[in-house]
């Protein structure tokens, strides 16, 4: 009789895994990681990030609530002159400089080895054929 209570659990345990299919700390962690490296390449890294809730919108919605740190790779004066020296015609360096003097406005004058503390946020995530993406 026990061994056919543990073979039910066994034959369910997968189908109530697929019914849990919500993205957790780690996956959260990288989908944020991913989108400052998109918007400003090597110079944060996401830590210590802590899922504090989380809701379905809908089958293919999802909120994550989280906190997590920010540490600052590079310093505000060392990045602001990185980007605005690519090489670009002076429009694309002028907005590349007020994207990273938003920065500025968000974070302060930050230093390298800074660390940023996010206590709550937000996320908006949508299921796609690979998996969960930050919906924009």
């Amino acid at each position: 009789m026990r061994v056919l209570v543990k073979l039910a659990l066994l034959a369910l345990f997968p189908l109530l895994a697929a019914c849990s299919d919500t993205p957790g700390e780690r996956k959260l962690e990288q989908l944020l990681q991913q989108q400052f490296e998109q918007q400003h390449p090597g110079l944060v890294e996401i830590e210590q990030l802590e899922k504090l809730n989380g809701w379905t919108d809908s089958d293919t919605r999802y909120t994550a609530e989280v906190s997590y740190q920010i540490s600052f790779n590079k310093s505000f004066k060392a990045y602001m002159d990185e980007q605005t020296q690519k090489p670009g015609n002076p429009l694309e360096k002028m907005a590349s400089g007020m994207a990273v003097g938003l920065l500025k406005l968000q974070y302060g004058d930050f230093n390298a080895g800074d660390v940023y503390q996010v206590k709550q946020q937000n996320l908006q995530l949508r299921q796609t054929e690979k998996g969960w993406a930050l919906a924009d």
